[in-house]
């Protein structure tokens, strides 16, 4: 029976291989009333995620559904108090009108109508799609909505006019008109990873050399960096709670590697500072989770309250072995420290709602879908709206590169495989990096960068003293589930 299980699973795994988790994702939008007033009313989905004509349903959240044994909160009871028609969808948020109203107020919950689908084509698109959707229709167009088969992907219609286009999976998005790339990518595998990695820094430790710091479930491990290999120095044991990042700093000779721990659905880290030949833990239960930004060639410690949701954003310094709070920036509101990143006047990160920000001189210049996601995610009550799987999910910071002369952020784009996100847990079958291009005048563009494709999530972005960067992903083992990793050497050239 067991083995009969596995086959039935490894199956399922192939089969929902090339079907777009964009497309499943698509009729589970969701978001949150912004303002009320009469009859019109405030949504928080942009354009591109509410389009003219559809219905969403209105919730109010109520008392919390508690686990009779574990007393964690699974989620929340919810009350249906109205329904909305989009009536225009704008670049930030969409208007819409009520269509029932019940005690509809600010702060409720919104939530796609599906109503009708219809779908044209395979057996494949059929099963993936009818595990989100219920009573899908088999060859026919007489519903609200239509997905129908197309050669590179899926299309979508509302009330008979297209709203999207979904490529398969393993053809990427194309959403440049026809551009090619502007970057080529080639990447040499380095070594393996025992275990599989949630992130990884690179410090200067003992000696002023170089060490890579990879971050695992239970402990960090240090590997001293050399021109062709990584040699395991040590490992340390991370303290009680999620392990969900970890942070290189180095300040005025000193440096520290900080642990960004999630305990009871809060930020809890931990400073690691280095002690002859280790490193020993200097301060702990710190409410930030850390990151850092690049001021003139130089790491700016940043950390950002999380209480089961993001909020203030400080600058830090190290000093005696302990992080001191310094400015508080100003920053959007839609930011997040775990996928950001900045050099000198650009500003990159990835929102809540995997939407990729770039800022230059505080002005925003490109939004766009699908990025964040990764293995790294911890148990935060109250806030799994935002996950899969009960989980929240943690991001990958991007970094920057020099090529010639242009300044390159590199962002991780992971796919996964949705069958392994409806029963539980998350499957990657694909990484990418991107990057951010200016075209003429204001005009930004997310590139994906042609050549290499990783084939689980990429974890770590992480650049050496000498420019070097290095791509850390997971891997699969003998079973086909993620538990391992490994390390590769990437050279970026432009065509």
């Amino acid at each position: 029976m067991r083995t009969l299980s596995l086959l039935v699973l490894l199956l399922s795994t192939f089969l929902f291989a090339q079907v777009p988790k964009e497309l499943l994702e698509f009729f589970q939008r969701s978001g949150y009333v912004v303002e009320k007033e009469g009859d019109k009313v405030l949504i928080d989905l942009p354009r591109g995620k509410a389009f003219p004509g559809e219905i969403f349903e209105i919730f109010h959240k109520k008392k919390p559904i508690i686990h009779p044994i574990t007393k964690k909160v699974l989620g929340y009871r919810e009350e249906k108090v109205g329904e909305v028609e989009v009536t225009l969808p704008k670049e930030n948020y969409s208007e819409a009108k009520v269509k029932e109203d019940k005690g509809i107020k600010p702060g409720d919950r919104v939530k796609l109508k599906v109503g009708s689908v219809c779908y044209v084509g395979g057996e494949e698109g059929y099963y993936a799609l009818s595990q989100v959707v219920q009573n899908v229709k088999r060859n026919s167009e007489e519903c609200d909505y239509v997905v129908k088969e197309l050669e590179n992907g899926y299309g979508v219609s509302y009330k008979g006019k297209p709203i999207a286009l979904f490529q398969f999976s393993g053809s990427g998005f194309a959403r440049r008109g026809g551009l090619f790339e502007d970057f080529a990518l080639k990447a040499k595998f380095v070594r393996s990873l025992e275990s599989l990695p949630l992130s990884a820094d690179i410090c200067k430790l003992f000696g002023r050399k170089d060490y890579l710091v990879v971050l695992f479930s239970d402990k960090v491990k240090v590997y001293e960096v050399l021109k062709t290999d990584f040699v395991e120095v040590f490992s340390y044991a991370v303290p009680t709670g999620y392990p969900v990042g970890v942070v290189c700093y180095e300040n005025e000779g000193k440096s520290a590697v900080l642990i960004n721990m999630i305990s009871n659905g809060e930020a809890s880290s931990a400073v690691l500072s280095p002690v002859g030949n280790t490193l020993m833990l200097t301060d702990k239960n710190i409410p930030y989770l850390f990151g850092f930004f690049y001021k003139n060639g130089k790491k700016v410690l940043i950390g950002q309250e999380f209480k089961g949701s993001w909020g203030k954003v400080y600058k830090f310094e190290l000093q005696e072995d302990k992080l001191v709070r310094k400015d508080q920036l100003n920053l959007p509101e839609d930011f997040r420290v775990d996928g950001a990143s900045a050099w000198d006047n650009i500003l990159v990160f990835v929102d809540n709602d995997r939407q990729l920000k770039v800022y230059v001189n505080d002005e925003e210049v490109l939004s766009e879908d699908g990025f964040g996601s990764s293995y790294t995610t911890a148990e935060v009550p109250g806030a799994y709206e935002y996950a899969e799987g009960n989980k929240y999910e943690f991001y990958v910071r991007p970094n920057f590169t020099k090529v010639y002369k242009n300044v390159l952020p590199l962002i991780a784009k992971n796919k996964g495989s949705s069958v392994f996100q409806l029963v539980g847990f998350t499957k990657f079958i694909e990484g990418e990096l991107w990057t951010v291009v200016k075209k003429k005048g204001k005009v930004y563009e997310a590139v994906k960068l042609k050549g290499r494709k990783f084939e689980e999530a990429i974890q770590a972005i992480v650049r050496d003293s000498e420019g070097r960067i290095f791509v850390i992903t997971g891997s699969k083992g003998t079973i086909p589930i993620q538990n391992r990793g490994e390390i590769y050497l990437i050279e970026i050239t432009p065509l």
